[in-house]
């Protein structure tokens, strides 16, 4: 069995923890029984403890479980230990929430008990593998946050970690949204009638079975990504070829919704064709932005690409290639073909438009790229994302103030007369900032002198 699973079990299952988890749960669902109401009713206020008991605090003892071993200077031990990068996955993700799904286990019981006199089997199932996804889902995505930041060699103050923890609550919350508008009883969030088909790629699917599989398929990519990491952080290296991967099932995932962007004004004249390669570079256009943000940004390895391209090694090239890197040259590919399936149609609105976006991202990369170039203290990510603030929303805010015709060109895409020129002013300052991005990293580091005494 898995050594570091093992040793959290014994840590996280002890009999009066155990004791103590069953005692208070059966209390509470005897209470509820006993109150009566459709509120109280124990298998009502069983869902509202597991969502409080796995997806909660579940996601917070996922989002420590690495954290922890650093501010208790464990950490480094591990990771010099003769443990795999799967043990060391499976065994924090799942061990260090171990008394969270014992408790989230009696509370499914009562749901499920409460759903098999009440429901059809087969709605039961569906439920239950539900209410699994979503606690694996938001447990995966805080670990997956706090190993980011592990990685990124930040501080885990109290608040970082309410952080790591949030990210795993905005999963579930997405999740929950999504599922709710299935919900056959109707929508509780946005109070409207349940979906009951969900198109896709041309076709209409159950929307309850649809979701499930699209959540189970998500909670495996999620927990490839905590593998992933977790080898980068045990200084093993990591191939190109499940991202790519990733980014195969994005395209083809986003893409199938055209149906659902055709209803938008400004693209109804737009065919299907059109509709789903917007649909995929826009996806793969906010993988870049997510990406660049969270990966390391090392002109050395930036320089070692270079020389890696011009000495013709192209496989360690692929290799050696960021996700974001992947990411934005698969933006760059499908806007191409955007771009040019709108001209075979005339469309030079559309075209202008979507080539000013691409400037704009590019120049937003290159930004990411040349502020981690420069020299100094490391703040890089800080500063770009205050940049990014800058350039979108403060100074339009002033220039729109002021009625300065045609400046917000400079800013963001611009719809009609205006689009060529946003386009042209993307490109001119995302070629000025990448040139000078490529500029800083091919200067070499300096190491520094040391005065004689």
């Amino acid at each position: 069995m898995n050594p570091e699973l093992t040793r959290n079990l014994w840590l996280e299952l002890t009999p009066r923890r155990l004791a103590t988890m069953a005692i208070i749960l059966a209390l509470i669902f005897f209470a509820a029984g006993l109150s009566g109401g459709d509120y109280y009713r124990p298998a009502s206020v069983a869902v509202v403890l597991y969502y409080f008991i796995v997806v909660i605090w579940g996601a917070r003892n996922a989002a420590l479980s690495v954290v922890g071993e650093i501010r208790d200077r464990t950490w480094d031990l591990q990771r010099l230990s003769s443990l795999s990068a799967a043990d060391m996955t499976w065994g924090k993700l799942f061990g260090a929430t171990a008394y969270n799904w014992y408790g989230g286990a009696i509370c499914l019981a009562v749901i499920l008990a409460h759903g098999f006199t009440h429901d059809r089997f087969v709605s039961v199932v569906i439920d239950l593998v539900y209410y699994l996804a979503v606690g694996v889902i938001a447990q995966a995505a805080a670990f997956l946050a706090s190993l980011i930041a592990v990685r990124r060699r930040q501080s885990h103050t109290r608040l970082e970690i309410f952080f790591y923890q949030l990210a795993g609550l905005i999963a579930a919350l997405a999740v929950v949204y999504v599922w709710d508008a299935a919900d056959p009883a109707g929508s509780i969030i946005a109070h409207k009638a349940p979906t009951d088909f969900i198109e896709w790629w041309g076709h209409s699917y159950d929307a309850r079975p649809f979701l499930l599989i699209s959540l189970a398929l998500f909670t495996a990519w999620t927990l490839a990504a905590c593998y992933r990491t977790m080898r980068l952080e045990l200084q093993m290296r990591n191939g190109p070829l499940v991202w790519l991967g990733f980014l195969v099932f994005i395209g083809i995932y986003v893409a199938g919704f055209d149906a659902w962007l055709s209803q938008d004004p400004m693209m109804a004249n737009w065919d299907p064709v059109a509709l789903r390669l917007a649909l995929a570079a826009t996806a793969y256009g906010f993988l870049t932005y997510v990406m660049v943000l969270l990966e390391p940004k090392d002109r050395v390895h930036y320089r070692w690409l270079a020389g890696e391209l011009v000495a013709g090694r192209i496989g360690k090239f692929a290799g050696g290639l960021h996700a974001w890197m992947m990411s934005y040259l698969a933006t760059l590919i499908f806007c191409s073909l955007l771009i040019w399936w709108q001209m075979r149609l005339a469309d030079m609105q559309a075209v202008a438009l979507i080539a000013a976006g691409l400037g704009f991202l590019t120049r937003d990369v290159s930004i990411f790229v040349l502020v981690h170039a420069l020299p100094g203290r490391r703040r890089g990510d800080f500063s770009v994302l205050l940049i990014l603030f800058a350039l979108y929303v403060l100074v339009p805010a002033i220039v729109n103030g002021l009625d300065v015709k045609g400046a917000l060109a400079f800013f963001y895409p611009q719809p009609g007369n205006a689009a060529w020129l946003s386009a042209a002013i993307a490109w001119a300052e995302a070629l000025l900032v990448a040139l000078l991005a490529a500029g800083r990293v091919a200067i070499a580091e300096q190491p520094a002198k040391i005065k004689p005494a």
